[in-house]
């Protein structure tokens, strides 16, 4: 595997990944998930920058600390303004991986516009059923905090068949890692299809986090 730059390493890891911590819902691991796909779709690709891979997928969801809803666009505002990336890497690349960033959002009407932009949006389409039914049910927690457990599980339920059915927006939007995903969407179509089996995998899952 190629080797990440350690000045880049150490900043990323010093300064950008804490700071998702703090963001509810949107936890590090799947910061780390992302990093980890988009590395290994990278080594796959000959005419690609290893560090600005990782530094693309490190700040893909950092402008959720400013708004959830725009969050891709504030996430390349805050890469095109930080100082120490500046020292990193010439304007160029620093334009190309904001660019990257604001566009790898599934729900989008419009393709990434660079190599570096399907890198990250690809590996941000989740291949793991755990990853996912934790991250909705966390976040549908943030966004409707007065919803009993039923509610929230419906809740959760009707966004995963909206984002990842047949006709879901994030069904068809993969560049890389095809195969995978492709198999992953079928297990979100079979577990989903049924409120009360779903709310028991759904139940039984929140369980297995707490022991």
């Amino acid at each position: 595997m190629r080797e990440i730059c350690p000045k880049v390493k150490h900043y990323i890891e010093a300064e950008i990944l804490p700071r998702y911590r703090k963001l509810p819902g949107h936890t590090s691991d799947h910061i780390e998930q992302v990093i980890a796909r988009s590395l290994r779709i990278a080594e796959s690709l000959a005419d690609v920058d290893i560090d600005m891979v990782y530094v693309i997928a490190a700040y893909h969801d950092l402008g959720r600390e400013i708004d959830n809803e725009t969050h891709n666009k504030w996430s390349g505002y805050l890469l095109r303004r930080d100082a120490k990336l500046a020292e990193l890497f010439p304007p160029e690349d620093i334009e190309t991986m904001a660019q990257a960033v604001e566009d790898h959002r599934a729900s989008l009407d419009h393709e990434p516009r660079s190599l570096y932009g399907k890198i990250v949006s690809s590996a941000d389409r989740s291949h793991d059923i755990e990853e996912i039914l934790a991250r909705a049910w966390d976040y549908n927690g943030v966004l409707h905090p007065n919803y009993n457990d039923d509610e929230r599980c419906e809740a959760v339920r009707q966004i995963l068949r909206k984002k990842y059915s047949p006709n879901g927006y994030a069904a068809n939007k993969i560049y890389f890692l095809k195969d995978e995903y492709i198999a992953f969407l079928k297990k979100v179509e079979e577990i989903t299809r049924d409120p009360a089996e779903f709310k028991k995998l759904q139940f039984a899952f929140n369980q297995s986090r707490k022991s």
